[in-house]
């Protein structure tokens, strides 16, 4: 009886084992899919006299996702949240990036705020999120700026989203309408607010998914939180770009402790 005991335990974590080897194979293949969509670092490069982006997916997959576009006659800039993370959030990343080429064909170039408009659309009809009867209630929180021609304005549209901008040692927060993209009972035609910069020499833009300042952690095991984001935004501001990239991370890390990281954690920066 021992002895078979044993030979079935070693059955079963061979088994364990190799289910484990598929599963993480399928995953990190489904990483690379997921990275190939993403733009890589040449247009943002050409683009900005200095940027950062840090995209940290909690698991090998992730809901976190931005892009770099030309359209029109300028370029747009986007993060974006979606529900979930893992695999699920990484198929809502796919779902999300394909409404995008459509609603880009559909919207002309510079009117951000329709663009966001009609990829809410697209993405609540993919889901069949825009009757009666859905049966989930997925969707994704997103923030656009479009850069215009002279690259000296910049227009932010944001669905549960804000732009923080950092001059001369004061941070300013653009803050988004107050509405997601996609979700179950958001207006099919709803409206998303338009706000325009001028003037972007010398400006800071961010923008971050929530993975950052909810993530639990320090003395109290409290979230992070915007407020320590913003503080951490006008210390940093001062150094390079990478740096600042270095900072964040370390600073989340340091936070974060024994904590397990809660989601996914995208943060991007730029000068024009």
């Amino acid at each position: 009886i021992w002895l078979y005991d044993i030979t079935e335990r070693k059955r079963a974590e061979e088994k364990l084992s190799d289910a484990y080897g598929v599963i993480s194979g399928s995953i990190d293949y489904a990483s690379r899919i997921q990275r190939s969509v993403l733009p890589d670092g040449t247009l943002f490069t050409s683009l900005f006299s200095d940027h950062f982006i840090m995209w940290e997916p909690r698991d090998v997959v992730g809901g976190d996702i931005y892009w770099a576009r030309m359209w029109g006659d300028g370029v747009l800039i986007i993060l974006g949240d979606c529900t979930g993370h893992g695999v699920p959030g990484a198929f809502m990343t796919l779902i999300a990036t394909g409404a995008l080429d459509n609603a880009l064909s559909d919207i002309a170039g510079g009117q951000v705020g329709r663009l966001m408009q009609r990829l809410h659309q697209l993405v609540q009809v993919t889901l069949g999120q825009h009757g009666e009867g859905a049966e989930a209630d997925d969707g994704m929180e997103l923030g656009i700026c479009f850069l215009g021609p002279d690259m000296d304005t910049l227009t932010f549209a944001g669905a549960r989203f804000e732009l923080y901008l950092v001059e001369d040692g004061n941070l300013s927060v653009i803050k988004g309408t107050r509405s997601g993209i996609g979700y179950y009972g958001i207006p099919h035609n709803q409206e998303y607010e338009e706000n325009e910069v001028v003037n972007l020499k010398g400006k800071t833009f961010y923008m971050t998914t929530d993975g950052l300042v909810d993530q639990v952690g320090g003395e109290r095991n409290r979230m992070f939180g915007k407020k320590r984001f913003r503080e951490l935004l006008l210390d940093i501001n001062d150094q390079p770009m990478d740096i600042q990239k270095e900072r964040i991370s370390q600073a989340l890390t340091e936070y974060q402790g024994d904590q397990t990281r809660r989601d996914d954690v995208a943060v991007l920066g730029f000068k024009v």
